[in-house]
């Protein structure tokens, strides 16, 4: 299926499937270029850290202090994912989507599936620089502000790799 998401509209679609998990941020999600679904979050601090990305048949939607919820786009069951601090972005990159959060990275499979979560790398964001191959080059803040440091996570295993 052809799937896109959209959270820059405030207003409602008729006939489309609604999933409430919370009040005050909407997203939308298009079929084949038609609304089809809509998932509204709480909306807690405006808009830091929040980010959603549609990976194979699931949405997901990161949401500062409450983590990722995990929307799957065929049966509009969801789940939700912990992320130790809080949520910072999504990084896509092929048949992965690995959760930047405040402590570490945690990676899913296309299919929603739970891979590895890496050891707490930071304290208070990481950054990703780069994916070459199975490698992520990243900055972790380690002493705030300012104190950022970089590190490699190998891909295939979640663990840093020591320069």
């Amino acid at each position: 299926m052809n799937y896109k998401v959209n959270n820059e509209y405030n207003f409602e679609f008729e006939n489309v499937k609604r999933i409430g998990i919370g009040t005050g941020k909407i997203f939308y999600v298009y079929k084949d270029n038609m609304p089809f679904l809509s998932v509204e979050i709480n909306l807690l601090i405006g808009d830091f850290f929040v980010d959603s990305i549609i990976v194979g048949e699931y949405l997901y939607i990161g949401n500062y202090y409450e983590g990722v919820y995990v929307i799957d786009l065929d049966d509009f069951t969801f789940n939700n994912i912990s992320v130790d601090g809080y949520f910072g972005y999504f990084v896509n990159n092929q048949d992965y989507i690995y959760i930047l959060g405040c402590e570490n990275i945690i990676a899913i499979d296309i299919d929603a599936r739970f891979v590895w979560k890496s050891d707490n790398i930071a304290v208070d964001g990481i950054v990703c620089n780069g994916i070459e191959g199975h490698i992520m080059y990243i900055s972790c803040e380690m002493d705030p502000p300012g104190g950022w440091e970089d590190m490699k996570i190998d891909l295939l295993t979640g663990k840093t790799i020591n320069t």
